[in-house]
């Protein structure tokens, strides 16, 4: 019960969060100031010895706000199976969400800062984790490159779940409604700095 109590909280948090950011004034409309948007993620990760795989699909709808001082809030829904000898050995799910800061540097160049509350779901365990994940990004004439450093922890003291993450990739404009964006992911052990585990990642958004 605790577990679908916890999941409720951070769904109805997911729903209020964004319009309390910009509150409005009595005479103006009850939409957001901002603009919906729809990810979707495809993950595939492989442990640094081989002999994991996992492979993710991550549901992202948002909004990017056009005023107020949050940039963007996002609500996570991700599924994850993994395989080991090629046979499914766990299957876990995630819900989580996920706000965003940006920080002009120039006309190129932006510092973003993402913060994201999540709680993670399998058959073996349940726990709460967290990331805070600065990145820096710079702009091209075809494509935005970025590069950033995620730190994730497991907020209510269960272990195995404390990871280090460098992440890197570039994305690309399809148009004014879409966009396209690759990231490739290397993973540490955060107490021990063990390498963990490679990724790769695709990410397809499209703006209402």
């Amino acid at each position: 019960m605790s577990v679908r109590k916890n999941l409720a909280r951070i769904a109805f948090l997911a729903g209020i969060v964004g319009p309390s950011m910009n509150p409005a004034r009595a005479d103006s409309p009850p939409a957001p100031d901002g603009r919906f948007r729809l990810g979707i993620e495809y993950e595939h990760e492989k442990a640094a010895d081989g002999r994991e795989r996992a492979d993710a699909l991550t549901l992202i709808p948002g909004i990017k706000w056009r005023s107020g001082w949050l940039t963007m809030t996002e609500l996570l829904i991700e599924t994850e199976q993994e395989r080991e000898a090629g046979r499914v050995t766990d299957r876990a799910g995630k819900l989580g969400i996920r706000l965003r800061k940006d920080f002009a540097v120039n006309e190129r160049t932006r510092l973003v800062l993402r913060g994201l509350l999540g709680r993670a779901l399998n058959g073996n365990e349940s726990y709460t984790y967290a990331y805070l994940e600065p990145s820096l990004k710079y702009a091209f004439d075809d494509l935005e490159m970025m590069v950033g450093f995620r730190a994730v922890r497991a907020v209510d003291g269960t272990q195995g779940h404390d990871f280090n993450k460098f992440r890197i990739g570039p994305s690309f404009d399809l148009g004014q409604a879409s966009e396209i964006e690759f990231r490739f992911v290397r993973n540490w052990e955060a107490a021990t700095g063990r390498h963990a585990s490679d990724a790769y990642i695709v990410e397809f958004v499209h703006k209402f």
